[in-house]
């Protein structure tokens, strides 16, 4: 009896010792809940996929720096209107949101040899969640100065062979009263839309459903179009931002960011 109480105060006395006295022990961060439904929606629909940039990096586990959407090595796409090359030193996650960053400087495609004026931020959700049907998010501030063109878009997974994409949103920042959405699969559709905000002055959540009846778009929770034209394929999710080669930023203009406070996916229920 006497032994067991000995062994016992010694244990104590051990535990004691490996802890600072009035301070908890440290817990390990859980990760950001799931969020139940998308910016005005009531229901039918139950999470899939989603990021809330909580971190201090950008989680390789959910994306990718590069996509089979840019010809050039996965990075670079300039037969597409684009000046800049995409890598992830330019995507930065910190206090809660990404920030995508386009720089003014030059970068030589170590295979093509082509010239890229301009650097900037894509990611993809390739190859850790593909989809065919569903609905989509992004809570966003867009670039104001012009020469810029971010958008939310889906492209299609490996092992697709046709042309599979649905844009939530592009915006041409020359022009703040307008956005477009389009549905490029099947029968095809396209949405244009007259913003009541201006995108590059404060968050607004960009939404797009994609069901077997048709694409719907959204903003801020509201529905602006519909098009019976729908995903024909499974499709993985992109977010970028995007140098304009129609429309170049002025020459003075250096940089300019795309902010992205979470990107959510959810799935019929």
């Amino acid at each position: 009896m006497i032994r067991r109480a000995v062994c016992l105060l010694l244990c104590l006395l051990t535990a004691a010792a490996c802890t600072t006295p009035g301070r908890a022990e440290p817990r390990a961060s859980a990760p950001a809940p799931a969020p139940a439904l998308p910016d005005g929606q009531k229901g039918g629909w139950r999470p899939a996929f989603h990021d809330e940039f909580d971190g201090d990096r950008l989680d390789p586990s959910r994306w990718a720096d590069h996509s089979s959407a840019e010809p050039d090595e996965g990075r670079g796409n300039l037969g597409n209107q684009q000046l800049e090359w995409n890598r992830a030193a330019n995507c930065r996650v910190g206090g809660g949101e990404l920030v995508m960053t386009a720089r003014r400087e030059t970068v030589t495609s170590p295979s093509s040899g082509q010239r890229y004026d301009w650097t900037s931020c894509l990611i993809t959700s390739t190859p850790a969640y593909a989809f065919q049907y569903g609905y989509l998010e992004e809570r966003a501030i867009l670039p104001a100065a012009r020469g810029f063109w971010p958008a939310f878009w889906t492209w299609q997974a490996r092992g697709v062979d046709r042309h599979t994409e649905t844009d939530a949103y592009e915006f041409y920042s020359d022009n703040h009263r307008r956005l477009y959405g389009t549905q490029f699969s099947g029968e095809r559709g396209r949405c244009e839309w007259r913003p009541a905000f201006d995108p590059t002055a404060g968050w607004h959540t960009y939404g797009v459903a994609i069901e077997p009846s048709g694409t719907t778009w959204y903003a801020d929770g509201r529905q602006v179009c519909h098009s019976d034209a729908t995903s024909d394929a499974p499709t993985a999710i992109i977010s970028n931002l995007a140098v304009y080669s129609r429309i170049p930023p002025e020459p003075a203009t250096t940089s300019a960011v795309k902010r992205v406070d979470y990107i959510r996916a959810w799935t019929a229920s």
